[in-house]
């Protein structure tokens, strides 16, 4: 059986972490917002202000990670989600929707060092085999936050007299002090990058294969956002209860990460490149089956799971070959922009989603996200393109 590195298992337990935090936030935020909100129609106001918080701090987060190293950054990643937890609880307790515009905000920053996990798990590897181990097991280890998050906030939401929702924000507190206690066994190295290292300009020397594998990687999460985002109200127009609806987000949020165990296996038979293109046919398949004219529970699970196992293998296979695409001295502005894009489009999704469904209709979402995905097979084929014409000149 192959050792595992303590780094490897580390990040992992991080990443799980951090995927409890999340998940829960994303349960309760807006439930919050609704509790407290002025107008209804600001409701989602605290779910927009963890979006912008994690998009203005996506780019300098890898920055300050160059800087700290990955176990610094993640326990100040850590600390910042006690303080936004902290600032969730007074909130409610006291009543106050703009307070709790804040601690969104302060989430919001710390979600964004969350990103950073799948380059710290590449990052710990000694070779390419060891690369796609522990790609897949910190990723992997996602789907424990996908089922914990949303379970503990369910638990803990009312245990407040007269605050509802302040309780789950109490244990989003005590998961973060729980990530900065796991993070402390990271080497204190890992992840740094000498300032002396950082030139003006940089972004100049990062080739046309980094934009290319970045648009891919940002096209996979546009998809998976666009879909999860509507599927809700899609299921409720179509007549479903609750409890149908969260079992199909359980089912998809669980193969959004439990692929990650089988990406080695998948990359040794096929390559990355197969990885991902796999994950492109698994999406594609996934929006042809909205086009069915009788939607039933069982075909939005169908649908659902298939964008989640299209995000893991698009997602895990565009990181692998995103860290080939650029110098080491370079990591942290790469890893930054890649990111930053990557958000950009999870932004884009996330507001267009709530417009298409309501506006139009399931399949028109699923349509967009088909067109996306065929234009995700054509940069895969420039990309080849560009290798050879790189490797096999005329």
């Amino acid at each position: 059986m192959r050792n595992i590195p303590s780094n490897m298992l580390i990040l992992a337990l991080g990443q799980a972490l951090t995927s409890t935090a999340i998940s829960l936030l994303t349960l309760v935020s807006s439930l919050a917002g609704s509790y407290l909100a002025p107008l209804k129609s600001l409701s989602t106001l605290p779910v927009s202000a963890t979006v912008i918080g994690a998009m203005l701090m996506i780019y300098p987060a890898s920055i300050i990670m160059g800087k700290l190293g990955r176990k610094n950054g993640f326990m100040l990643k850590a600390a910042i989600g006690v303080v936004g937890g902290i600032a969730g609880y007074y909130a409610l307790v006291q009543h106050s929707f703009y307070i709790l515009i804040w601690g969104a905000f302060i989430l919001g920053i710390f979600s964004s060092f969350g990103q950073y996990y799948r380059f710290a798990a590449i990052e710990v590897a000694k070779n390419e085999d060891d690369k796609h181990l522990a790609l897949s097991i910190v990723t992997g280890a996602g789907v424990i936050g996908g089922i914990l998050g949303p379970m503990l906030g369910g638990e803990f939401a009312q245990i407040i007299p007269n605050a509802p929702f302040a309780g789950a924000f109490i244990v989003l507190s005590v998961i973060c002090v729980v990530l900065a206690i796991s993070q402390c066994g990271l080497s204190s190295d890992l992840g740094k990058v000498e300032i002396a290292q950082h030139e003006k300009n940089d972004i100049v020397k990062l080739n046309q294969t980094f934009f290319l594998v970045s648009l891919i990687c940002a096209i996979g999460f546009f998809v998976m956002t666009l879909v999860m985002n509507a599927a809700p109200l899609a299921l409720h127009h179509s007549g479903f209860s609750l409890q149908d609806i969260a079992l199909v987000l359980q089912i998809h949020f669980v193969l959004m990460y439990f692929p990650s165990f089988f990406n080695p296996l998948v990359i040794r038979h096929f390559g990355v490149d197969g990885l991902i293109l796999l994950g492109i046919a698994a999406g594609i398949v996934a929006a042809l089956f909205s086009f069915v004219p009788m939607q039933t529970q069982f075909l939005y699970m169908l649908e659902l799971g298939l964008a989640g196992i299209a995000w893991n293998f698009i997602f895990n296979g565009g990181t692998l070959l995103l860290v080939n695409t650029y110098p080491a001295k370079l990591k942290t502005k790469a890893q930054g922009i890649n990111s930053w894009i990557v958000y950009s489009a999870n932004v884009c999704a996330s507001f267009g989603s709530g417009v298409l469904i309501t506006q139009y209709s399931w399949k028109l979402v699923n349509a967009l996200g088909l067109l996306l995905l065929i234009i995700a097979l054509y940069l895969i084929l420039i990309k080849k393109i560009h290798q050879n014409t790189m490797f096999n000149p005329s």
